[in-house]
């Protein structure tokens, strides 16, 4: 019952924003192939090309440190890693139905 309300609430509000991951492009800043982020990780090669091409459908916390943990190892800034974009209309606090 309550995994509909919250639905419906996210519904109510359209557009929530989104995470935008960048991992490919980091590595390529950073010079770090697939390959070479497997060796440092210790993770599949499967998990690192996923996350590498952006095509992870849920992310895994263990996994998302290992990778920031060497990207940033090698110089590249966080904001640069992942990012949130906001929705382009802000939720209007007083028509909030949560109050």
């Amino acid at each position: 019952m309550e995994r509909s309300n919250n639905i419906a609430i996210l519904d109510m509000f359209g557009n929530y924003g989104k995470y935008v991951c960048n991992i490919g492009k980091a590595m390529d800043k950073a010079g770090i192939s697939i390959s070479k982020m497997r060796k440092l990780t210790g993770l599949h090669h499967e998990i690192v090309k996923k996350y590498y091409e952006d095509k992870v459908v849920r992310m895994d916390k263990d996994v998302l440190a290992r990778i920031t943990f060497v990207l940033i190892a090698y110089g590249v800034d966080i904001k640069d890693i992942i990012q949130y974009i906001p929705p382009k209309e802000k939720m209007n606090v007083k028509n909030n139905p949560l109050n």
